[in-house]
């Protein structure tokens, strides 16, 4: 089982930002698993490294990004339209410049590959899709096999075939809860699946979903679940406690929460449920501020007035082993979502032990299977009950970290090695 010598060109888009997103994990795990079957993995990305001198140039790329000008923006959105001289360029990379502190993931990339760029190519290109309806085609100085871009983009690379992995659509299931351009979401995701040899999706629940909205061949579109990374091993029990005094918090003493802060995460009526206990546990939210963040916290000064500090703690950015350690170290992890794509954050609680209480809806029923409580995710008392529940059965406490860990197992970077392989073998 090996893609040895076909060359992989993977969008930068969500590889960028320095803070994590959903798309931006499942971008690592694409890199990990095509490198774990050989290919040569390259990176498009949108950074400023246009000089021909090759120090300042890797200098330029691992710098700060800067804001980009409203007269940058039209003349990269102008520059797109050039289907013939759109081209990427080489990032030249050495060991002169110091990357382990830099905003770009630098250590997930593959040595094979290479890192290619086009200066604000992503904007542009949605740009120019939105005001014309243009796809903008990208020249590469190599030979690409296969463009995979980690959600819809209106964007084709010569000569390349085309993989799209669609990870929802939530901007059409639920279109009040999101700030998207609903007509750019649909009309980008139709012509993603025209332009795409095959389409990926993150769970069955997506692609009933795809099937429901577009006309397309279900055998085109391929399930591969993404997957969770088991850090398990890396945490000691007796360090636990240890960790969790960092901030301020009591081994099994707190409810937990991961995800945006926004409306589709449905934390106002995790909120409305937590008011209702009985209970000294804290519950600790982490989440970076999304769309009407202000209306979920004003309802916790509200609720809560002075009793804030001291039962709830907010941490909007925690790094990737501060969030093991907290899966790890709660007394349960919940997540009332009104509706996932696929819900990563319940696995990856359950993969570090962590019982998890969460919707009975869209594809979390799927990807959770008997390994948690649901409950209605409208319904903030029975929310409550279940964490009550919880709270006063001890087998099932550990019934439900037992069983959520062999779970997590289905989620294996082996199986979603397994199902990448035959998905990009019916494109070769």
């Amino acid at each position: 089982m090996s893609l040895q010598g076909i060359n992989v060109l993977i969008d930068g888009y969500n590889l960028e930002l320095k803070q994590g997103t959903g798309i931006k994990t499942y971008g690592i795990s694409l890199i990990q698993a095509l490198t774990s079957l050989e290919a040569d993995v390259n990176i498009l990305c949108s950074r400023y490294s246009n000089n021909k001198t090759s120090i300042l140039s890797e200098a330029l790329f691992f710098d700060r990004p800067k804001k980009t000008s409203k007269l940058s923006q039209i003349k990269s959105t102008i520059l797109a339209t050039s289907q013939l001289f759109y081209k990427a360029k080489r990032v030249p990379i050495s060991d002169f410049v110091i990357k382990e502190d830099a905003d770009f993931i630098f250590d997930y990339f593959s040595k094979s590959g290479e890192i290619f760029d086009i200066y604000d190519c992503y904007r542009a290109a949605n740009n120019l899709y939105k005001i014309l309806e243009i796809k903008t085609q990208i020249n590469v100085p190599k030979t690409i096999d296969i463009w995979h871009t980690t959600f819809p983009l209106p964007i084709k690379v010569r000569n390349a075939k085309k993989i799209t992995t669609i990870h929802d659509l939530i901007p059409l299931r639920l279109p009040y809860t999101t700030l998207d351009d609903k007509s750019f979401f649909f009309k980008n995701i139709r012509d993603s699946i025209k332009d795409s040899a095959i389409i990926l999706s993150v769970s069955e629940n997506t692609k009933q979903d795809i099937l429901s909205c577009f006309n397309i061949d279900p055998d085109k579109i391929y399930v591969t679940y993404q997957p969770v990374i088991n850090n398990s091993l890396s945490i000691k029990e007796e360090s636990i406690d240890i960790f969790l005094k960092k901030y301020k918090l009591k081994h099994k003493k707190y409810l937990l929460f991961v995800g945006a802060i926004e409306p589709k995460k449905n934390l106002g009526r995790l909120i409305d449920a937590y008011s209702e206990l009985d209970t000294d546990i804290e519950l600790v939210i982490v989440g970076k501020k999304g769309w009407l963040w202000k209306d979920e916290i004003r309802k916790l000064e509200t609720i809560f007035s002075n009793e804030l500090n001291s039962r709830i703690k907010l941490l909007e950015y925690v790094p990737r082993r501060d969030l093991n350690y907290l899966y790890k170290g709660a007394f349960c992890f919940v997540f009332p979502s009104l509706y996932e794509g696929f819900g990563l954050p319940p696995l990856e609680a359950m993969s570090l032990g962590c019982p998890v209480i969460t919707s009975n809806v869209a594809s979390l029923p799927e990807v959770c299977g008997e390994a948690a409580l649901y409950v209605d995710p409208y319904n903030s008392h029975e929310i409550r009950q279940a964490i009550e529940n919880l709270m006063n059965n001890p087998h099932l406490q550990i019934q439900l970290s037992e069983v959520g860990k062999e779970r997590a197992k289905l989620f294996s970077m082996e199986n979603y090695v397994k199902k990448l392989y035959e998905a990009y073998t019916k494109v070769l």
